[in-house]
């Protein structure tokens, strides 16, 4: 199981900022992810480096940082690479919700909460609804195509390995 380096980059977490959150999203977060976000709150995974399998073949990638969750009265918030562990999901979903609305011209199906990055745009995410619900997939920024990574995010913590060099 992965490490959580950096826990809390933005301060904790509590229950009624996660309900605001599923509120605000129209969506309930898996158990095991909300767990990690009031233990954790958002940090960096140590090993963090995952395989992602895809139409294009196989590939390694790495978690650069998992988003924290903020008081959505923050409003927007920029996501400066610097930036990037602090950023909130409010305004990762925000942002996803105005590319898949504007840049890419489709809705995803099931619906997806970015939840990290790997620091080159794409997001790691989690499932929200259906069969897959508690998945994590990859959601690649160029496309906006997905890609599964693990059936939850427990088990995904548990698959991460140290990258090759």
């Amino acid at each position: 199981m992965a490490t959580i380096l950096d826990p809390r980059p933005a301060g904790p977490t509590d229950a009624l900022q996660l309900a605001a959150l599923e509120k605000y999203i129209g969506h309930s977060l898996p158990k095991d992810y909300r767990e990690f976000l009031l233990q954790f709150n958002g940090g960096r995974p140590d090993p963090n480096a995952f395989t992602l399998q895809s139409d294009y073949g196989e590939d390694e990638d790495v978690v650069h940082c998992f988003f924290p969750m903020r008081d959505l009265a923050l409003g927007e918030v920029e996501g400066t690479y610097e930036g990037l562990p602090t950023w909130p999901l409010h305004c990762a979903w925000d942002d996803l919700q105005n590319d898949l609305e504007n840049l890419y011209e489709l809705e995803l199906d099931p619906p997806v909460l970015p939840i990290g990055t790997d620091g080159s745009s794409n997001y790691i995410s989690i499932v929200l609804t259906g069969d897959e619900a508690g998945a994590v997939v990859f959601l690649d920024h160029e496309t906006a195509e997905t890609w599964p990574l693990a059936p939850s995010f427990t088990a995904f913590l548990g698959a991460l390995r140290t990258g090759t060099p």
